[in-house]
């Protein structure tokens, strides 16, 4: 008999709701035209997109035509990062300089790193503390007068960090009331829209990222929130799909899906309630995993980390024999980020926490969804202590 597998990676993607399914499979049936197309297909096909587009924007209390779909977070960081330095340039008769942070998504981290290197921009990356928080101030002290743009992530995908965006863009909106040249604030929002309130007025957003596979949707599709009036430059030339700002076919089924899990999510209150019930569970853990020999949690505790994040070092063990072993041991799990998870190496995440890890050591990273159960992670304490020692 095989044995069950549990699946412990849903930061890196989450397994596909049974209604998205049914819902692109009912769409892929009955609407098969090219949502650019005149005809009757198409626009049956953009009429989909359409209501589409507004409930992703009702979610975060945006407007449908600040909602630019994209192939995922990957994208939208690009076109929000390279968008926004593309349109500065050609305004400035200095370097732009960027302020982001160090528990950064690699979609945002390496995009800036490759532009300061290209001698682009400047570019200031705040660190955390040894327990992974950053705070506000810290971001604030960060804004230099050629400061363009500010992307902070909203929760860290690696070590559960849940950062202060709405502080810093209250205070971004202060600072930009005595300023001739806005700065921009983005917020890569992809780990945060299950359990957080989103609204993009309220966190003083220009530019939010979010991703539909993270969320129980598809994979291949995301969206950038655009605010209205935000000076954005696009970063492919072809057609004028997405209002000018992403050409190209759409992947209408994806954002049917996409649509569809963010009605699962419901109101906030209900995602608070499912927050809830996975920080109970995941704090009971922390603290059980947290007095095993050898091993040394990552990131904040109590309400500064987000309810579904267990990530912990192990000393003395590589990070490809721990997953291996844990795999063996029917556990999918991660070392972090899913686009940096063949490394052997440390990611600047862990790295910035700046403990002084010495090799070998294996950072592991547990990301619960909401079909996980207290008898699941039972069973994977169990093997840490075998795997541990």
């Amino acid at each position: 008999m095989k044995k069950k597998r549990i699946y412990f990676d849903n930061a890196a993607t989450t397994p596909l709701d049974k209604k998205v399914a049914k819902a692109m499979a009912e769409f892929e049936a009955s609407f098969f035209g090219n949502p650019n197309s005149i005809h009757y297909e198409g626009q049956q096909a953009r009429a989909k997109i359409d209501f589409a587009r507004a409930e992703v924007a009702e979610a975060i209390f945006a407007k449908p035509q600040e909602i630019i779909f994209t192939s995922g977070a990957t994208e939208a960081n690009n076109l929000a990062i390279k968008g926004v330095i593309s349109f500065a340039l050609a305004k400035m008769n200095e370097k732009p300089h960027v302020v982001t942070t160090t528990l950064e998504h690699q979609s945002v981290y390496n995009v800036v790193k490759e532009m300061e290197k290209q001698g682009i921009i400047e570019a200031t990356y705040v660190k955390p503390n040894r327990d992974g928080i950053i705070s506000a101030e810290d971001v604030i002290r960060a804004i230099k007068d050629n400061t363009v743009l500010v992307s902070v992530i909203f929760v860290s995908n690696e070590i559960g960090t849940v950062l202060p965006v709405r502080q810093i863009g209250k205070h971004i909106e202060e600072t930009n009331a005595k300023l001739s040249m806005k700065i921009y604030f983005h917020t890569d929002a992809v780990q945060a829209l299950k359990y957080y309130n989103c609204h993009v007025e309220k966190l003083g957003v220009d530019l939010m990222t979010l991703s539909a596979h993270k969320i129980n949707g598809p994979k291949g599709v995301g969206a950038l929130y655009v605010k209205t009036g935000t000076k954005l430059a696009r970063l492919m030339e072809g057609g004028s799909q997405e209002y000018g700002m992403r050409p190209g076919t759409q992947n209408t089924a994806g954002i049917i899906g996409f649509a569809e899990a963010i009605k699962t999510l419901k109101d906030f209150e209900a995602k608070q309630k499912i927050a809830k019930k996975m920080n109970k569970l995941a704090e009971k853990y922390l603290k059980a995993i947290s007095k095993l020999k050898n091993i040394e949690i990552n990131g904040p505790m109590g309400e500064d980390r987000s309810p579904d994040n267990i990530n912990f070092t192990i000393k003395g063990m590589d990070q490809e024999t721990a997953i291996a072993k844990f795999d063996l041991a029917g556990f999918a799990v991660s070392t972090g980020s899913a686009c940096v998870s063949g490394s052997s190496e440390p990611s600047h995440v862990i790295l910035s926490l700046n403990k002084g890890y010495k090799e070998p050591s294996a950072t592991v990273r547990v990301s619960l969804g909401k079909q996980n159960t207290e008898k699941e992670l039972g069973a994977f304490l169990k093997i840490l202590e075998t795997i541990g020692k």
